[in-house]
This record gives structure tokens, C-alpha cells and sequence, in this order.
């Protein structure tokens, strides 16, 4: 997040009922979220977690404000639609690792759409694999302004409007998502012309989805991690 200024977001998308515009609110302090936020992770309980597939407690390591990458993927319990989410993360150096060898994992939006987390510093990889990558689809805007070396604090601030389906559940619209990877504009409402990308839950994209984090095998770390629901 952009320190001391209001980071704002707006979007607006035209639907067959006419304009629709939704808007994201902002920390008014770097890292604090909005009065309306619901908090994920505070940096002590993991309860707001449980793990894929058997819905187990989250079991990764919380240690100084941080929750440190260990024994799979997980993913909230609770799920939504359009939303807002801020998280900061932090990658371990690994020199002797090259590509997506280097540390390693992912957030998933509605466990579906991953924006790729990577140490991409200096670190070549597959296209629309890097840092920022909406994974599969689309290499972030703006890199070169954006990454950092490891050992540093990143933050991802994520703008996720859901896919729009009709009545009879006709597809109106593919899911969109803005990004800002260090207070720096990466994708501007980009479309995702899929209903998962690789290792995402699936599930009916009609519906709510969790946020998940991936385990890649790299001891990431996680703080702040809040989220405002929006009126779909």
C-alpha cells in the first residue's frame, strides 16, 4: 500500500441494466485496514483457516506477526464475491534455485484465479508465470516498478469482480481483477477468460469462492491480510 496516501480504486462496467459502478475503500494508514474490513489473518490466530481438502485448523507456523507457509495449501472458511483483499507477503532468498524453483506460492481468488507470488527478482521464468502474473493469462504491467528483492515486505492490493451469469446461467461476463503490487498499478480491470487456472479449487463459478494461499514447498510468510466485501 502506497504510505501515506489513500490508495482508491474504482471500476466501472457496463451491464445490460445499465451503468454499474463499484468502488473499493482504502486504509486511511499503511496496513490498517478499513472500519468494514474482515480481518483474516491479525498476525496471531489462524482461525479464519483451514487446510484444503480436509478442512483441517490451519497448521502453519504464526511466529512474530507472521504465518509462515508449512503442510499444504489452505484456504478461508468463509467465501465471497466481490470484494477487496490486501495481503503482504515475504520471500526467502534461494540463490541456488532458478525459474519457479525460487520461492514460491500463490494467492487464489475465490480458489479459483491465482495471482502468481514469486521471488521474480533478477529471476527469469515462463511467461505469465512471474511475481504478479494473473497465472496462465497475463504478465503484470509495470514489473520493473513494482518487485523487490527477497527479505523485503510486498504487498498485493486486489480488486476481484466475480463472473456474471443470467438467470438460466448464460454467462454475461468473465471475472475482472485490479491489481496494485507495491502501491503499484499492475493489472487494470484485466479480464480472466477462465473459470480456473492451474491448481485452483474449481467448484461452479456461479458461486462464492474462499481466498486460498498455496503451499509451493517455500517457507513464504503472510501478515495483514484483511478483506472488504462488496455489493455484487
Amino acid at each position: 500500500m502506497l504510505q501515506g496516501i489513500v490508495l482508491r480504486v474504482a471500476c466501472c462496467v457496463l451491464l445490460s441494466a445499465g451503468l454499474v459502478v463499484f468502488y473499493v475503500k482504502a486504509a486511511e494508514e499503511k496496513g490498517k485496514p478499513p472500519k468494514d474490513a474482515v480481518i483474516l489473518f491479525d498476525g496471531k490466530s489462524t482461525e479464519a483457516w483451514v487446510h484444503r481438502g480436509s478442512k483441517k485448523p490451519c497448521e502453519w507456523v504464526v511466529k512474530d506477526g507472521y504465518m509462515e507457509v508449512r503442510g499444504g495449501d489452505i484456504h478461508t472458511k468463509q467465501e465471497f464475491t466481490d470484494f477487496q483483499l490486501h495481503l503482504e507477503f515475504w520471500l526467502p532468498a534461494l540463490p541456488d534455485k532458478q525459474g519457479q524453483g525460487r520461492a514460491n506460492s500463490g494467492v487464489y481468488l475465490q480458489g479459483r484465479y491465482e495471482i502468481q507470488i514469486l521471488d521474480s527478482y533478477m529471476n527469469n521464468t515462463y511467461k505469465a508465470g512471474g511475481c504478479g502474473a494473473i497465472y496462465g493469462i497475463k504478465d503484470p504491467d509495470n514489473f520493473d516498478k513494482a518487485v523487490r528483492p527477497p527479505g523485503q515486505w510486498n504487498t498485493y492490493d486486489i480488486t476481484f469482480r466475480a463472473p456474471r451469469f443470467d438467470r438460466a446461467g448464460k454467462r454475461l461476463e468473465w471475472a475482472r481483477v485490479t491489481v496494485f503490487w507495491n502501491g503499484v498499478k499492475i493489472h487494470d480491470n484485466v479480464e480472466i477468460p477462465t473459470d480456473n487456472t492451474t491448481a485452483g479449487m474449481g467448484g461452479d463459478p456461479k458461486t462464492p469462492g474462499p481466498i486460498m494461499l498455496q503451499d509451493h514447498g517455500s517457507p513464504v510468510r503472510y501478515r495483514n491480510i484483511w478483506i472488504v466485501p462488496m455489493k455484487s
